[in-house]
């Protein structure tokens, strides 16, 4: 028996340097390695991996992903138009230590999920520190993201939670994308004229 596939368009966004790429890789299984040095995002890198096992509804579905890890560079904010196009879901990471990182977010989220159809369930907020020991988090999330499902990771020392919370989004994502079609669906046959 063959799994439903599924074709998702996943942003990751968030501020410079707060650790996007690591969790791209991370995410994808990409062989690439950066080598600790940082070398930032140009525009933005797109990797495509599958999920193979996510339950949605008690059906097993599979999920191919596109993930786009978009740059924090805001000379690039004239292609956020482009990254948001046909997207279902978006995951902002920051960096907890850094204050400036809450007020970034709070823009990308008014940007990526205010000003669109999407809603908090096709969002997730990742909070990713470089070691378990970096210190007490100095950027506080606005109420915006209360209802936004929040984890704090590092790759390195909780990457399979990691994973399995991004596995939770996605399934999120999919069920929501199935409730946008019933809807739709049932708009259409609500606004059908009477027949003759």
């Amino acid at each position: 028996m063959s799994k439903e596939m599924h074709k998702l368009k996943i942003l990751l966004v968030g501020p410079c340097a707060c650790g996007k790429t690591t969790v791209a890789n991370f995410l994808s299984d990409a062989t690439e390695n950066l080598g600790g040095d940082y070398h930032p995002t140009q525009g933005v890198r797109i990797l495509e991996f599958e999920v193979q096992s996510l339950n949605v509804n008690n059906k097993h579905v599979k999920a191919e992903i596109e993930l786009w890890d978009c740059s924090g560079d805001h000379k690039f904010e004239t292609c956020w138009p482009a990254f948001q196009r046909d997207t279902q879901g978006v995951v902002f990471v920051y960096n907890p230590i850094v204050a400036d990182h809450a007020r970034e977010l709070e823009l990308l989220y008014n940007y990526y999920v205010t000003q669109t159809d999407l809603t908090s369930k096709h969002s997730l907020v990742l909070a990713v520190s470089k070691s378990e020991k970096d210190g007490k988090p100095a950027a506080k999330l606005s109420s915006t993201f209360s209802r936004v499902m929040q984890v704090a990771t590092n790759v390195e020392e909780n990457g399979n939670r990691l994973r399995v919370e991004f596995n939770n989004f996605l399934v999120n994502v999919l069920g929501g994308l199935r409730d946008r079609n019933e809807q739709e669906e049932l708009n259409i046959i609500n606004t059908q004229p009477p027949s003759l």
